[in-house]
């Protein structure tokens, strides 16, 4: 299995921008596994809007290109 740049891996953490907006969003006592998965589903979800914006970009149906 390949796993992407923005999906977890043993010994690897999320950004430091998603570890940090995860502490805000949780409330305490926060468990660092919580705040770690909850990073990596906001790398995901920022990955996804990013490739939707892009996307809508590209479709021709859209105005955008061919």
């Amino acid at each position: 299995m390949v796993t992407t740049p923005n999906e977890p891996q043993d010994g690897l953490q999320p950004p430091d921008w998603a570890l940090d907006l995860a502490n805000e969003e949780l409330d305490e006592p926060r468990d660092t596994t919580d705040v770690t998965a909850r990073a990596w589903r906001l790398v995901r979800e920022a990955e996804e809007r990013e490739t939707e914006r892009h996307d809508e970009y590209d479709d021709p149906d859209q105005g955008g290109e061919a």
